[in-house]
């Protein structure tokens, strides 16, 4: 059987919470760049090239930390709270790099992520609402309100590694946007390995959440 190539997909979405947790949140579609919304057991996977894990002319190459500052950025065989850190820091160092603020990891914003990435796998779908509903669900459960951002990126094998989901997010101007948003001031990061998913086998699923200090 010929193995199955490696997939990588990334979402985004960007909103404002109302305090209120009644309130509807206001989602700004010229913010949202959907590369792939769902990937279900029976979908075909996003081809990537098995040539080299990054993009050849990286024109964000000077914004990825190096592996003295940043290591483990390309292992998927760490501790998956080693590879949250160093997707932590290798955030810090694109938006130092960028002249912007750095974030540090708020425990309510990995919880947010946390349960984002287990409802993913729950339901099987690649989506920031992946079960239905309101996709700000799992930030509000976790106690928090106001600027929220959300990237998620999913990939297979070594394409899953740290310093390359970090790389994508450079390369794609949305997701950079909202990486780069300058009144962010927290983040909470998770991922999870998973044997399978959406019929690919190995496959790191990243979510990041950026939010806005003074939130519980």
């Amino acid at each position: 059987m010929r193995p199955v190539p490696p997939i990588v997909a990334s979402l985004l979405v960007v909103a404002s919470l109302a305090a209120a947790a009644g309130d509807r949140a206001i989602v700004r579609a010229d913010e949202i760049r959907v590369v792939r919304s769902s990937l279900g057991a029976g979908s075909s996977a996003l081809p990537l090239s098995t040539k080299a894990l990054y993009a050849k002319n990286d024109p964000w190459k000077g914004y990825l930390a190096s592996e003295r500052v940043c290591p483990g950025g390309e292992r998927v065989d760490l501790p998956l709270a080693r590879q949250v850190e160093t997707v932590a820091c290798l955030v810090n160092y694109a938006r130092q790099r960028r002249g912007l603020s750095i974030l540090p990891i708020r425990s309510v914003l990995n919880g947010a992520s946390i349960n984002k990435a287990k409802a993913i796998v729950r339901c099987q779908n690649f989506a920031h609402n992946p079960c239905g509903g309101d996709w700000t669900s799992s930030v509000r459960a976790a106690g928090y309100g106001g600027a929220v951002g959300e990237n998620l990126y999913l990939a297979s094998g070594r394409f899953g590694a740290p310093r390359v989901a970090v790389d994508a997010w450079l390369n794609s101007d949305a997701h950079r946007k909202t990486l780069f948003r300058r009144e962010w001031s927290a983040q909470g990061l998770a991922v999870l390995s998973q044997e399978s998913f959406g019929g690919h086998s190995e496959v790191s699923l990243w979510v990041s959440v950026l939010g806005k200090s003074g939130q519980r």
